[in-house]
């Protein structure tokens, strides 16, 4: 074994992932990049509870769920909704991100410090939600075999079509429990 290898097996030992309770709940999301793939229920770095908690109040007002089983396919419901909410986000990032890298090289993984595009002007510049901004960053790395914008089209396909199962799986439910079809 070559001493680069001896070295890189004796470091590997010695670590033994984060101690903390804080550093267990950063390197569990080390892979997150933009949520919407993943398999929990969850915030992604800079979404805001609140206006996440108050989301989820108005689901309750609307859908009502009224036991265990509805109350775990409500809140399925609800994390599909909550995702389809960051496609505009991302989009409006992943646009951004392409003016951004627009002539900085022909590979476009190198950010241009100022956008010298001539349909882009200052006042843009401001509007690009920042958080938006470093969300298309994220979707177009992960999309790098492919276009992002077509990707992120099928994700958005994807969890309409997981949201309106889950709503029917719901609303059958509720209808058998409370004896009518139509109860929304």
């Amino acid at each position: 074994m070559d001493k680069r290898k001896i070295t890189s097996k004796l470091n590997g030992a010695k670590s033994h992932g984060p101690i903390s309770l804080i550093g267990k709940r950063w390197s569990c999301k080390n892979a997150l990049k933009h949520g919407l793939r993943s398999l929990l229920p969850g915030l992604t770095v800079g979404e805001n509870r609140e206006e996440f908690e108050a989301f989820m109040k108005k689901g309750i007002g609307y859908y009502k769920p009224f036991d265990f089983y509805s109350h775990e396919v409500f809140e399925r419901m609800m994390h599909q909704l909550w995702k389809l909410k960051l496609i505009p986000k991302i989009e409006s990032g992943v646009y951004a991100y392409e003016i951004l890298t627009y002539e900085a090289d022909d590979d476009k993984m190198k950010r241009a410090d100022k956008i010298n595009h001539q349909d882009f002007s200052e006042t843009d510049l401001k509007k690009v939600n920042y958080q938006n901004l470093l969300l298309g960053i994220a979707f177009s790395k992960d999309s790098t075999s492919g276009n992002a914008l077509l990707k992120l089209g099928t994700y958005e396909s994807k969890l309409l079509n997981k949201f309106f199962q889950l709503e029917k799986i719901y609303l059958d439910y509720k209808g058998k429990k409370h004896g009518s079809k139509k109860t929304k």
